[in-house]
């Protein structure tokens, strides 16, 4: 037991100092080559933090590094040979792996399990690819950029022109395009986490002892929206504009593109308070307290985190990681807990996926938030399975006063919504010079007035000339000296 101890505080050594730690070991120069190759392919002027991982029996080490200084260093991690090593497709605008966390998306990717199912069970990587050259690229999902070979299974990878976490909904709603065209072939649905890590090329698969190799077809760049518009065209007009509304009744595809788009805005809009309040809660009287809403907020980062992500396990990893941002974070076994509900209500929201048949509201479901004497309860039923709230009901159960709705996305009210709108109005009234309307008539006529009075014009006759008041003509004489006063000083 001491032995394996020491070996993994080993293996910790070497992931999070890899800049430092020496290496030890010759290192296979093809084996690092591969890995150095999907490093470039996927990262390429990426600037954020990029994920290695090592998985050693149940002990999992993960570290975050810039791209120069991980490819620069990376035979230090192929030269571990008794642990799988992992990589992350996309990266992270801080060292922490979780999905509000999304700097770039470089990449889509599935993995392929195709050994799982009978009918693929015996065939060789060859052939599977072969298979999906003649059945499915080209047809079904775009030809892959490259595909990594991973001991058992393999991920294909679609590079795609680096786009930022604003489009993560569209970058989902591609991942489960493609999730529902390849699962008749082994597509895991868990692969589709944008913050997902993948099996790193030129490492070893400990399960079977293969080698883990990259296969390369073609290394430009799709652009995410060509690849929708050629796959998933029912979604233009919602992904050139979000708040678009069209008679009839939306296709399966656009109904879920819309619904991951408010549970990603959702997720993104609670991790938004919690920073705001900088780890503090909200009392019913408006004070920022240490413990309040904590059980509340981590359920709906759970809950909403499982629609998003689909994967159940990274969902709760996060919310106790989230947990964490809290001055007084709960237990984490109180954590587990208490949002285990958000389980059981995102397996009753997956009967509405992929089905375009009207739904029958469901009985009523009931959850109970305790914090020392203050208990709250929520839900009323909806047409769709799962927890949907409303804003009012989100601003009522968070204490959501309106200063902290201002970076919020989604979870706002109607003042909220009419300050943006004003807002958004104003500045598409100013010209290219940021000028309003009434601002640039004004200029104009100031000029007006001045190149009159230059040509020895009166103020009456100004006046009668431009259609305007005397007091008017005054007010911009007073301004045009004011003007050339300043001209000279500067």
């Amino acid at each position: 037991m001491l032995a394996e101890k020491i070996h993994i505080e080993g293996y910790s050594e070497i992931i999070r100092n890899l800049t430092i730690v020496p290496i030890d070991d010759v290192v296979n120069s093809s084996e690092v080559s591969q890995a150095q190759m999907q490093i470039n392919l996927l990262h390429e002027n990426d600037d954020g933090y990029i994920t290695i991982a090592l998985k050693k029996d149940n002990n999992w080490i993960q570290h975050h590094y810039k791209v120069d200084k991980l490819k620069e260093n990376i035979g230090k991690v192929i030269g571990v040979k008794d642990a799988n090593i992992y990589l992350s497709p996309n990266s992270f605008y801080k060292p922490k792996r979780r999905i509000e966390n999304i700097r770039k998306l470089n990449s889509l990717f599935i993995d392929l399990d195709y050994y799982t199912l009978e009918q693929y069970k015996g065939l060789s990587v060859e052939q599977i690819v072969w298979l999906l050259e003649k059945d499915y690229f080209k047809k079904s999902v775009p030809p892959p950029s490259f595909i990594v070979i991973s001991g058992q299974g393999i991920v294909i990878y679609w590079l795609i022109e680096p786009v930022p976490y604003m489009a993560l909904p569209l970058w989902n709603a591609v991942q489960k395009f493609f999730l529902e065209k390849l699962k008749e072939i082994g597509a895991d649905a868990k692969s589709i986490d944008a913050a997902r890590v993948s099996r790193l090329s030129g490492t070893i698969n400990q399960k079977n002892g293969q080698a883990t190799e990259i296969l390369v077809f073609n290394e430009e760049r799709y652009a995410l929206r060509d690849i929708q518009e050629n796959y998933l065209p029912e979604l233009n007009d919602y992904v050139k504009n979000p708040g678009v509304k069209k008679r009839g009744r939306k296709s399966k595809v656009v109904k879920l593109f819309n619904l991951y788009s408010l549970h990603h805005a959702r997720l993104m809009d609670v991790v938004a308070l919690q920073n705001f309040r900088k780890g503090y809660c909200r009392d019913e009287n408006g004070e920022l307290v240490e413990k309040s809403q904590r059980e509340l907020m981590c359920f709906l980062y759970r809950y909403w985190a499982c629609c998003f992500t689909n994967d159940l396990k990274k969902a709760l990893e996060d919310t106790l990681e989230f947990n964490k941002g809290f001055i007084c974070p709960l237990p984490e076994s109180e954590v587990r807990s208490q949002t285990s509900q958000a389980e059981r209500a995102y397996k009753e929201w997956l009967e509405n996926e992929f089905d375009p048949r009207p739904k029958e509201d469901i009985e009523q479901l009931k959850i109970n938030f305790e914090e020392g004497t203050v208990k709250k309860k929520n839900r009323s039923g909806y047409k769709y399975k799962g927890y949907n709230y409303k804003n009012t009901t989100l601003i009522k159960l968070l204490n959501i006063i309106e200063d902290e709705m201002r970076p919020l996305k989604t979870i706002i009210n109607t003042k909220e919504i009419k300050r943006r709108n004003n807002q958004n109005h104003k500045v598409k009234r100013r010209d290219e010079t940021g000028l309003t309307k009434r601002e640039l008539e004004k200029l104009n006529k100031i000029t007006a007035v001045k190149e009159l009075k230059d040509k020895g014009l009166s103020q009456n006759e100004i006046a009668n000339m431009l259609n305007i008041g005397i007091a008017t003509v005054k007010r911009y004489y007073k301004k045009i000296k004011e003007d050339f006063q300043k001209s000279l000083v500067s």
